[in-house]
């Protein structure tokens, strides 16, 4: 790899960075609860039990983090990594409210882990994977820090998640001369993530996926995921003239799908696991 490309990669790193750092406060917001529906969710499917040892990476507000502590009560502990400062922040914040004092809270870069060999029974990661500037490399790290028969888990957005309001939201952008990458591997297809997964060296792969949408209220809910979640990258490109007519002509174009019941987010995740084999 050239000293260029890691220039490059480590810029993006920071930009993203950055921008989780500004969304953090509104993170949790009720428009997003698709969020704490799938940390839920991975729980369910990964059943940790009391004593194991969890490595959440891209920790975020600790959604997943809670999740899986609260399963692994009294002795067992979660580590939750995250690059954001404000996201960690956060996460310690609702960590404190629920009364959980066995997740430990680190900034870390989860492509390169402070972590000894061998040491987690599982390995969570919420929607942070597609992030990664080396997808590969980054599931080969996880997979050296996972037990022999510890199980990675990770979930991305199916390429048919948000509908209509993303294509929307990305066509109207470049009106503005804003560019939405969509080149960037997503892992939005099950296909995808199971070669992912076997190329980096994990067994009993096991994919699937599963419908967590709800209809939002009104447009102004929509607004709320725009500018709470990672999309307020794009956003914040256009001075402030640009901005207040980019707003208002994005949401009068979301208004019209409203129905009697709201307007509706797809939320289609895709949930991939992995094994670590023995030898």
């Amino acid at each position: 790899m050239s000293s260029q490309t890691k220039s490059n990669q480590l810029t993006e790193k920071q930009v993203i960075t950055s921008n989780f750092n500004l969304v953090a406060s509104g993170y949790d917001n009720p428009a997003q609860r698709y969020f704490p529906m799938c940390a839920d969710r991975m729980a369910e499917y990964l059943k940790p039990k009391p004593g194991n040892r969890i490595l959440d990476i891209a920790t975020g507000t600790g959604m997943v983090a809670s999740a899986m502590a609260q399963a692994i009560l009294p002795d067992g502990r979660v580590q939750g990594i995250d690059l954001s400062t404000g996201m960690l922040d956060k996460a310690f914040e609702n960590l404190t409210k629920l009364g959980l004092n066995n997740v430990d809270l680190h900034e870390m870069d989860a492509e390169k882990l402070d972590f000894k060999s061998n040491y987690f029974d599982y390995i969570s990661c919420g929607f942070g994977i597609f992030f990664l500037p080396d997808i590969h490399a980054s599931l080969k790290e996880w997979l050296r820090v996972l037990k022999p028969t510890g199980r990675l888990m990770f979930t991305t957005f199916e390429s048919s998640s948000f509908g209509s309001l993303m294509p929307t939201f990305i066509e109207q952008l470049a009106e503005f001369d804003v560019v939405v990458d969509t080149s960037k591997e997503r892992l939005s297809d099950m296909q995808t993530c199971e070669t992912y997964l076997q190329q980096a060296g994990y067994s009993d792969v096991q994919i699937h996926s599963e419908q967590l949408g709800y209809h939002l209220k009104s447009e102004d809910d929509w607004w709320e995921i725009v500018m709470n979640s990672a999309l307020r990258g794009f956003v914040t490109q256009l001075n402030a003239v640009q901005f207040a007519q980019f707003r208002a002509k994005h949401l009068k174009e979301i208004s019209q799908l409203k129905t009697d019941k709201g307007i509706w987010l797809d939320i289609n995740v895709i949930f991939s696991t992995g094994k670590k084999p023995i030898g």
